[in-house]
């Protein structure tokens, strides 16, 4: 064979092989020493100040400091003591630098975490959040933790003596004591248990665990605004180019098209015309029976392309606009693997189905696979962009979503103890949960529902909604999702609804409580809200074996409280915050409601939420 023939057969593979894909790294940084600072080694995308600037990402914010063998990440205006970088998982750990774990008097320097940090790193999901207050007068409540290390002196000018504490989880001004203010807000992504009880050296040490941050948006970024593919491959990142993906068909194909053909003249060049003929359609032939139908299936496919990446660029676009704590967008393809191809169904409703999954860092998820009848890509991505900025401790931190052609996904925090329901509804037909963990469970569900309405007139609460984490801690899910299906399938909604929904939720419960039925001894009490009103009016005790007086203490208020939010008429049902306000005041401040129920199953006429109450419930 010639040299030319050899020359032509290579450029023809060469040209073909480039025509099908290309991929390139990250970033090449194979001639880059890794360095290190104390325990802490450095490496791409992370480098210290003094190593070349190529041996990292090019943003400042990933070249960290070396100081007295301590290593320091700086954003803008803040610098934090890093602790840990996990290659593996693509997180780096950080820390408030005047916290120490050793020193419990040390305190937290910063009154909040640097919004800088986030343009090149995303939140994990698994970061709690302490709040730190400031009160004038001691506090009597139980979910404000004595802190007698940490205290800002000049937060109260006119006062010598300040008492300080420490809340867990985010607190809304609505929640503040009268005498106290806000201090600092730290993060921290600890695994240890931090429950009401805890005491301030657990939470110390959670505080100086530090918070973790993720730089595998970061790096992903880039890829997607290059039209590139991100993988991680061999705990690498990398982004992959698709030659189809970003040229023209006309430039792209033309080398491919024609080297065949360049080939075959040079091959016949000393043979007879019809052999060339001959041997030229062969290859004509069978490139037009396999071609056209595949060239029709591209351009279907391609306009089926354009149509749904309509929503993604309006998905983009929406964004945009939103806050630093978006959620995570992830593929179709993640979705399957984080549930090994949807393999551990959790339960389902008209929503959707909710599947268990992993996420590459460790942590369990719920993935819920939304209904086909959801609403369009925009409807759906601003819901999306609504939840994924609540961070509150009574609500489901949404981590991630997905929005791909037809498919719709969202990507929960996982509940270890599943629904509420589970528990109302047990197979021993009582209430199966203690009297402290069910008023816990009422006032954590009002606090989360009085949080919603500041932003939502309803959040179609059920007791399938809430949800409860490994301390039983209540957290709302599937919130204002009823707006993504048409008012037809559930009628008219207001907040009012919302408090007749929580109050019957309350009823249920205590309801099927043990030892709180008292249907099998006497018929005509037909209806239990009327049967306690009576109980509670009269001034009887309620039927609760060996309840201590706290345990009637605290079931009284649930009472109260759920007979006011059942009014007849919606008017006189008090507001979601007042309902918190009752539920944590003393109980010998409460009032009883007028007797004013509906007929049992109903709800009054000038309702705006029309449906039944077992729909409700």
């Amino acid at each position: 064979m010639s040299k030319r023939r050899l020359l032509c057969a290579g450029f023809s593979f060469l040209i073909l092989f480039l025509c099908c894909t290309t991929s390139c790294q990250a970033q090449n940084n194979s001639f880059c020493v890794p360095s290190s600072c104390g325990n802490i080694s450095i490496r791409y995308p992370f480098r210290l100040k003094v190593d070349p600037e190529n041996c990292g990402h090019h943003e400042p914010i990933f070249a960290l400091e070396c100081q007295k063998n301590s290593t320091i990440l700086s954003s803008k205006s803040q610098k934090y003591n890093v602790l840990a970088i996990n290659y593996n998982n693509f997180t780096i750990r950080i820390a408030d630098p005047g916290l120490d774990r050793d020193n419990y008097s040390s305190c937290p320097i910063y009154s909040s975490v640097d919004n800088d940090l986030s343009s090149s790193y995303m939140y994990l999901a698994s970061s709690e959040s302490i709040t730190l207050l400031n009160c004038i007068s001691p506090i009597n409540n139980s979910l404000y933790i004595e802190n007698q290390f940490c205290g800002n002196k000049s937060a109260f000018s006119n006062s010598s003596k300040i008492h300080s504490y420490v809340v867990i989880g985010s607190i809304l001004g609505s929640y503040l004591e009268e005498s106290c203010t806000f201090d600092t807000v730290v993060l921290t992504s600890s695994s240890i248990p931090l429950q009401e009880n805890a005491t301030y050296s657990t939470i110390h040490v959670a505080l100086a665990f530090g918070f973790e941050l993720s730089w595998y948006r970061a790096m992903c970024g880039e890829c997607d605004a290059s039209k590139g593919t991100c993988i991680v491959e061999d705990n690498q990142i990398r982004c992959r180019h698709y030659c189809y993906e970003d040229t023209p068909l006309s430039e792209r194909s033309l080398l491919c098209k024609i080297m065949p053909y360049l080939c075959l003249e040079h091959f016949f060049e000393n043979g007879k015309a019809e052999n060339f003929n001959y041997y030229k359609g062969l290859i004509i032939a069978p490139r037009l029976l396999c071609g056209l139908p595949f060239v029709l299936g591209l351009i279907v496919y391609k306009w089926r392309r354009r149509h749904l990446s309509v929503d993604d660029e309006t998905i983009e676009e929406i964004l945009k606009h939103q806050d630093n704590l978006m959620p995570i967008k992830y593929s179709y393809s993640e979705i399957k693997k984080m549930t090994k191809s949807f393999k551990d169904k959790l339960g389902g409703g008209r929503c959707g189905t909710v599947f268990k999954g992993n996420l590459r860092s460790g942590p369990f998820v719920a993935i819920k696979m939304m209904a086909n009848s959801v609403a369009c890509g925009k409807e759906f991505i601003n819901e999306v962009a609504k939840i994924g900025r609540i961070r509150h401790a009574n609500v489901v931190k949404l981590i991630g979503f997905c929005i791909e052609g037809s498919k719709r996904a969202l990507v929960y925090e996982f509940m270890p103890n599943g629904s509420l329901d589970k528990y109302v509804y047990s197979q021993e037909g009582t209430f199966s949960l203690s009297y402290g963990k069910m008023f816990k469970i009422s006032l954590g569900m009002a606090r989360g529902i009085d949080y919603l309405h500041q932003d939502s007139e309803h959040i179609d609460i059920k007791f399938h909604n809430i949800l409860l984490d490994e301390n039983f801690n209540p957290k709302i899910s599937d919130l204002g999702l009823a707006k993504l299906y048409p008012l037809d399938d559930i009628g008219g909604v207001s907040y009012k609804a919302d408090l007749y929904n929580f109050g019957m939720m309350l009823m249920e419960m205590a309801r099927r409580r043990e030892n709180m039925n008292p249907f099998a001894e006497n018929l005509s009490q037909v209806y239990f809200p009327s049967w306690v009103y009576d109980q509670l009016n009269e001034g009887k005790q309620l039927e609760m074996g060996n309840a201590t007086d706290e345990e009637r203490k605290m079931m009284k208020k649930i009472m109260i409280v759920a007979l006011w939010c059942i009014q007849m008429r919606p008017k006189d049902r008090p507001s979601t915050s007042k309902v918190v306000e009752m539920l944590e005041a003393d109980i010998g401040i409460l009032r009883m409601p007028p007797k004013s129920f509906p007929i049992s199953g109903e709800i009054a006429k000038d309702d705006e939420y029309t449906t039944r109450v077992e729909a409700s419930i």
